[in-house]
């Protein structure tokens, strides 16, 4: 999937963006992926610290924050300061240094 050049916001204006799904719909396989990869990215978190690029769709158009992930749910990815982003939402994934989505 091409994803237009995102806007890069902080996690703390994360609260006043308004979600929406990614224009362009997912396959079942690209959904499983996405969801694997947000579960790696909650344990590298976790367990090391590590952050993540999260790309994921607004009404305003395609943001990214480099952020941890503290936890996933089934339709959410939970973020320091009770911040939260639907999955739904997320159009791609990537780990410091390693691109996974």
């Amino acid at each position: 999937m091409t994803i237009p050049c995102p806007q890069k916001i902080e996690k703390e204006q994360l609260k006043e963006c308004t979600f929406k799904k990614p224009a362009n719909r997912s396959t079942e396989h690209e959904v499983r992926e996405r969801n694997r990869r947000l579960y790696l990215a909650m344990l590298m978190g976790n367990n090391f610290e590590s952050k993540a690029k999260i790309v994921f769709n607004t009404l305003e158009g395609y943001k990214e924050v480099f952020t941890t992930v503290w936890a996933t749910t089934e339709k959410f990815i939970l973020l320091k300061g009770g911040t939260h982003i639907p999955i739904e939402a997320i159009a791609h994934v990537e780990l410091e240094g390693q691109q996974l989505l």
